[in-house]
């Protein structure tokens, strides 16, 4: 049994030598260059969810209408970032193409264009919202009954997306770059100053006011502001061949740029707008259900994004090495370390799904203890295992995808699957059979498998390995 696995784990069975395009490291060193950028990626992911945990407790501690209010500003902050997350899907795989490629000029053009592009697309964006944002709340779903703590939470979160967007642009070229590390010691940073502030700022301690659940926003708004101030600095240092501002590269729009970022980046908008615009609906129709359905759905959302964080760490690291992979003409490299993912995000899969049907419950109530919130999330434990696997893998293999530029084919299956039938399914199984917040779990089970679907059709297919870039 354990040879067996050995040998499915093996270099020689994910990539024989008949398909070899030239010399290929041992097992153990690919799974070592492969968790080199997954881990920092996957470990900064968690550090921000334990954070968000804690804040959940904190402010989970005032009530489910506060836990209501913190949870209804999620899907709107969400849709405010799809532009840089996907200004940040191209930049990943243009300057991992780059970088394979041993183009620095090129590499860090792309790097000064895009933070300009995003500063001159967010300062009247967020101005925008931050003027509309009970709107747009109450356009989510927001109930009377905490309308107000939400748009105080709100407007600094709101805020805070002028330093998120930037980090989310920075982060992108280090992903691609292969330097994840400086990310994760960027964010352990900002999440434990978020924290310690949320521990002063939500209870009033010491000579600090007691601000509630807007103290929780003002918190975010520091920390994020800390984070993007170290990658600033990360950016800022001296080098003749990596990634720098420094570099004599143009800050002045340049039309080459400019075309490969909007090629690949396009169709990352249209993904990230149709997965948002799919989600917001979706939390719609849970909202819709009252407080109780939302705070419990809001838990076990967090629940699922801790283990979500190491499916997308795996995406990361298959993005960066798809790119740098085919600059450097290794298609078949890039294929292998594809593969390498999937076989880590089954392991992934297998041990989230044991965490939830063995201590579900009891994670439940570190977030809560409001008794009827602890009881319909504590019986979603089963749906969320189930959907544990589909969503690490589609996760691995879209990244693979994204690292190769191969964006508009993720636009088309996410219009497709988060867009259309999986607010249609919520709206059935919720409303029309009265299934409630048991519905909207089981769409998403069914959204995060047909998405695997399509991203492993694709990427067997090979044709994403002949994208230009």
């Amino acid at each position: 049994m354990i040879e067996a696995i050995q040998r499915w784990f093996s270099v020689d069975t994910i990539l024989p030598s008949k398909d070899r395009l030239g010399p290929v490291e041992t097992t153990k060193n690919l799974y070592n260059k492969y968790l080199k950028i997954a881990w920092p990626a996957t470990l900064q992911g968690l550090m921000m969810q334990l954070m968000t945990a804690i804040d959940l407790a904190m402010v989970g501690s005032l009530g489910a209408a506060a836990l209501a209010s913190v949870g209804i500003m999620g899907q709107p902050e969400m849709v405010m970032l799809v532009i840089c997350r996907a200004l940040s899907i191209a930049v990943t795989a243009i300057i991992a193409r780059r970088h394979g490629e041993g183009d620095v000029d090129g590499m860090n053009a792309v790097l000064k264009q895009s933070i300009l592009l995003n500063f001159l697309i967010y300062v009247p964006l967020l101005t925008i919202c931050l003027f509309n944002l009970e709107h747009i709340l109450r356009f989510t779903g927001a109930e009377d009954g905490y309308i107000e703590t939400a748009v105080w939470y709100g407007r600094f979160i709101v805020l805070s997306l002028i330093f998120q967007s930037f980090s989310q642009i920075v982060g992108g070229a280090l992903i691609g770059y292969g330097n994840t590390k400086v990310i994760f010691k960027s964010n352990v940073v900002g999440n434990i100053l978020n924290t310690i502030l949320n521990f002063f700022l939500i209870y009033g301690i010491a000579f600090f006011p007691e601000f509630g659940v807007m103290g929780a926003g003002i918190s975010t708004l520091i920390s994020s502001a800390v984070i993007a101030a170290l990658l600033l600095r990360a950016i800022s240092q001296h080098t003749k061949t990596g990634l720098t501002l420094l570099h004599p590269s143009k800050w002045r729009f340049e039309r080459t740029v400019l075309h490969t970022v909007f090629h690949v980046g396009g169709s990352s908008l249209g993904e990230q707008f149709f997965e948002r615009f799919g989600m917001y609906t979706y939390t719609m129709i849970v909202a819709s259900l009252g407080a109780v359905p939302l705070a419990a759905h809001y838990v076990c959302m967090n629940l699922m994004d801790i283990f979500y964080y190491f499916a997308m760490g795996l995406g990361f690291a298959g993005a960066s090495h798809t790119g740098q992979n085919l600059g450097h003409k290794r298609p078949d490299l890039a294929r292998a370390f594809g593969v390498i993912g999937a076989r880590m995000g089954l392991v992934v899969g297998f041990i989230s799904a044991m965490i939830f049907i063995s201590a579900g419950h009891l994670l439940v109530q570190l977030y809560t203890r409001e008794s009827d919130v602890v009881t319909l999330a504590g019986a979603l434990m089963g749906i969320m295992a189930i959907a544990a696997f589909p969503q690490a893998l589609q996760q691995v293999y879209a990244g693979v995808l994204k690292g190769a530029g191969d964006t508009f084919y993720i636009m088309k299956y996410s219009l497709v699957s988060v867009a259309i039938i999986r607010p249609i399914i919520t709206y059935v199984l919720c409303i029309t059979l009265g299934l409630g917040l048991y519905g909207a779990w089981i769409s998403l089970c069914f959204d995060q498998s047909l998405r695997l679907v399509c991203a492993y059709m694709r990427f067997i297919s090979g044709s994403w390995q002949h994208k230009i870039v």
